[in-house]
């Protein structure tokens, strides 16, 4: 592959930097007839293929290349199809967040944990909507999953901590606040060594089906820069194409408070439209209404990411009256719901230099420069700065943060019911204060696949030959409520199982 080629896969781009291209490129994505199901149809098979193979991977964020690498490794040949003209989706700027179970690491922090225990938070944190079945083997498989991304090249950070809604410190990081995109980077370098064809700028369009609701899954149309094109998928068609958080129309649907108006943390790209397309050849969908929030935009920019803080340890949330009004280590729905009743639907995340060290440095020295973020050396000063900006009075700050602090010394937050393991004091300057609000992040809904096989179902109940799907395109694994932290593992575990299973299955011609 040449530089020019692999510069173009993966270019050396910033957060803000991608989401801005991507909106561009996705602006005409997500207007036309797929916005909503149409009736019920298939593609037909075509008289003659374009190209084939025997596993067809659609989308190459975390869930398909990673399906990808073990289709391959189960002995099939695989391609990627990838409608933008660079690849991660919107694993690329995620946070990378893993939660596992954990006892190395854990128990080195004096941190008691179970597998159990995470199933049972991932089933109460989603009001147990999620299926158990996908939540046990989320909670069982997570760790395999770590240790599998350790064992092609991602580093994860030797400490574990809350991620922001995750309820309890199992959130392993990678290192050097690489994120996202070190997961990525490392699952492409997979790929490359396997020869695994990446074919970008090739949209879906369709998915190739004798008839809907009857006989297998062929296949899928695609466009590429306006050609029609139709791939083969000898053995079975993955779907690893992500939510619709950026899509105002078909989230406002589920959702009339999630309008234009609300930001989201995703990419533009991020539109549901294989999940649609799935509903048209008679795949069926549940749980699209679970549209979760969360509190990670800056105020002045409606931008994901451009904050000074990771993890709500030492850290606080108060309004433009200057107090707190939620546990920051509650459920993000909590969270999100509590914010939109405050003053401008605006908090101010106020962190000491634990929080921040867990960012990268040059970043936060940007965001300060350019006063998206504000930073003191002390608590008095962060007051002066609020007021200014914000009219927030001096002294209830600085009371919310003397209580605060106190309530963190005894080990209990009367006020709100803060965990005893995040409470922790906001003491060590240098102080950092992020103007916040919620963005649409993460759509719970989508695809219903058949317990832990990533076999989709239709809407009778009935297995789709040879169609396969994970990650946020389906439903069923986070009921109500996502837990921070197990978007990621269950994009890497039930991509896994899933790309396994579509290479077993025998080639149909």
């Amino acid at each position: 592959m040449g530089e020019d080629k692999k510069e173009r896969i993966f270019p050396n781009i910033s957060r803000r930097q991608f989401l801005g291209t991507s909106a561009a490129i996705t602006a005409s994505a997500i207007v036309g007839d797929q916005l909503f199901p149409r009736e019920l149809r298939a593609v037909t098979i075509p008289n003659a293929w374009d190209q084939e193979t025997e596993v067809l991977v659609i989308g190459t964020g975390y869930t398909g290349l990673v399906a990808a690498i073990e289709a391959h490794d189960a002995g099939s040949k695989v391609v990627i199809l990838e409608k933008n003209p660079f690849l991660g989706g919107n694993s690329i700027t995620a946070s990378g967040g893993f939660n596992a179970v954990d006892p190395e690491r854990q128990k080195k922090q004096g941190i008691e944990d179970s597998i159990d225990l995470h199933y049972r938070q991932t089933l109460a944190g989603g009001d147990y909507r999620g299926e158990p079945e996908k939540v046990r083997y989320l909670a069982e498989h997570a760790l395999e999953g770590i240790k599998w991304l350790e064992s092609i090249g991602v580093e994860f950070e030797p400490t574990v901590y809350t991620i922001v809604g995750s309820l309890y410190p199992r959130s392993h990081d990678p290192v050097k606040h690489g994120r996202g995109a070190a997961i990525i980077r490392a699952l492409k370098n997979q790929v490359d060594k396997r020869n695994i064809p990446i074919l970008l700028q090739h949209k879906l369009t369709g998915i190739v089906r004798e008839k809907p609701l009857e006989g297998i899954v062929a296949g899928v149309e695609a466009d590429n820069k306006g050609k029609k094109l139709y791939f083969k998928a000898k053995k079975a068609v993955f779907l690893g194409t992500g939510g619709f958080s950026a899509n105002v129309q078909m989230r406002s649907k589920y959702d009339p408070r999630l309008t234009a108006e609300v930001p989201t943390t995703n990419v533009p790209t991020a539109i549901g439209d294989a999940t649609l397309i799935a509903e048209d050849m008679g795949g069926d969908v549940i749980g699209m209404d679970y549209i979760q929030l969360l509190i990670a935009c800056n105020y002045f920019t409606k931008k994901y990411g451009s904050l000074a803080n990771l993890g709500i340890d030492s850290a606080v949330f108060v309004n433009t009256k200057g107090v707190r009004f939620v546990a920051e280590d509650a459920r993000r729905d909590v969270m999100s719901d509590a914010l939109f009743e405050q003053p401008m639907k605006l908090l101010i995340w106020v962190a000491d230099d634990r929080c921040a060290k867990r960012y990268d440095a040059a970043t936060i020295e940007k965001l300060v420069k350019e006063k998206l973020v504000f930073q003191t050396n002390s608590l008095a000063d962060m007051g002066i700065i609020l007021n200014e900006k914000f009219k927030i009075p001096p002294d209830t700050f600085l009371e919310t943060m003397r209580k605060y602090n106190e309530a963190a010394a005894k080990g209990a937050d009367k006020e709100f019911g803060k965990n005893a393991t995040n409470l922790k004091a906001v003491e060590i300057p240098p102080f950092f204060a992020s103007p916040t609000q919620a963005g649409v992040h993460h759509t719970m809904g989508g695809m219903r696949t058949q317990g832990d096989t990533g076999r989709v179902l239709d809407r009778h109940g009935n297995v789709i030959p040879r169609l396969y799907a994970a990650g946020e395109g389906i439903g069923g694994v986070h009921g109500t409520n996502r837990l921070g932290g197990n978007a990621t593992a269950a994009c890497i575990v039930f991509g896994r199982v899933a790309g396994r299973n579509a290479a077993a299955e025998r080639p149909w011609a």
